[in-house]
């Protein structure tokens, strides 16, 4: 599949601004099952300042200034991206390795260091004990890692209200949790928590969903705007992607 994407941020400000510094983590990067056929981004008024980089993990990042004074600021990303179906989506998860064998795994020097820095603690994803206990309720001894892994993700669907507007990018995860709702990104962090107080690895993905649903399907939660996900890391399969927001 081939898709077009376009992602517009406008902001109106005020008062008139006289500067601005803004970093755009909207390139779409190349993946195994992602081809990149073409990416660019107009920025309304024309920046004075722009440079582009990779970071740390493989994305593409803009850094713009505008230096005069400007009421109105606006960022078009547009992308082509050709979308190929992963090497996992037809993984058997109860075939999958047990879940404590991973953990023990990926604290020996076989596991890659991009692989194991994923089941740290990180500003957004911190530990909490209530959040360890409602991990070990899919995580029973011994179970596949990606069948309790989607146990998981079910269970946040099943139990956690999609609410915009209740949290915001400085919610505390604890938070989300006590009150059991929020948006796609605070559930990806929950999952995130959950899977790395048990030594797994797993990671923030952000993209887009399809906007227009298959016939005869409904549409899906998150489709017209940025989505989050996360992906767990499966020995022998690499990163599998879930969606606890819509139980994919």
């Amino acid at each position: 599949m081939i898709y077009n994407i376009k992602h517009i941020t406008e902001y109106k400000y005020r008062f008139p601004a006289t500067l601005c510094h803004n970093l755009i983590c909207q390139g779409p990067g190349n993946f195994p099952d992602q081809e990149v056929i073409d990416y660019h981004c107009i920025i309304d008024p024309d920046p004075h300042i722009r440079t582009q980089r990779i970071d740390f993990f493989d994305n593409p990042i803009v850094y713009f200034s505008i230096e005069e004074t400007h009421d109105h600021l606006v960022v078009q990303s547009d992308s082509t991206i050709r979308v190929f179906e992963p090497n996992w989506a037809s993984l058997d998860p109860a075939s999958t390795t047990p879940w404590e064998d991973v953990a023990s795994w990926l604290l020996t020097t076989e596991a890659k260091n991009d692989t194991r820095q994923f089941y740290l603690e990180s500003p957004h994803v911190s530990f909490h004990r209530e959040i360890y206990d409602f991990a070990q309720i899919s995580f029973s001894p011994r179970r596949p890692i990606l069948e309790a892994s989607l146990d998981l993700c079910s269970r946040i669907f099943q139990e956690f209200a999609f609410t915009p507007g209740f949290t915001e990018i400085s919610t505390p995860l604890e938070s989300v949790f006590q009150h059991r709702k929020g948006v796609c990104q605070d559930f990806a962090h929950l999952a995130l928590s959950c899977l790395r107080s048990l030594g797994l690895a797993a990671r923030y993905m952000s993209g887009y969903i399809e906007t227009i649903p298959p016939p005869g399907k409904p549409k899906l939660v998150g489709v017209d705007a940025s989505h989050a996900w996360i992906a767990v890391y499966v020995p022998n399969s690499g990163w599998v992607e879930l969606d606890a927001t819509n139980n994919k």
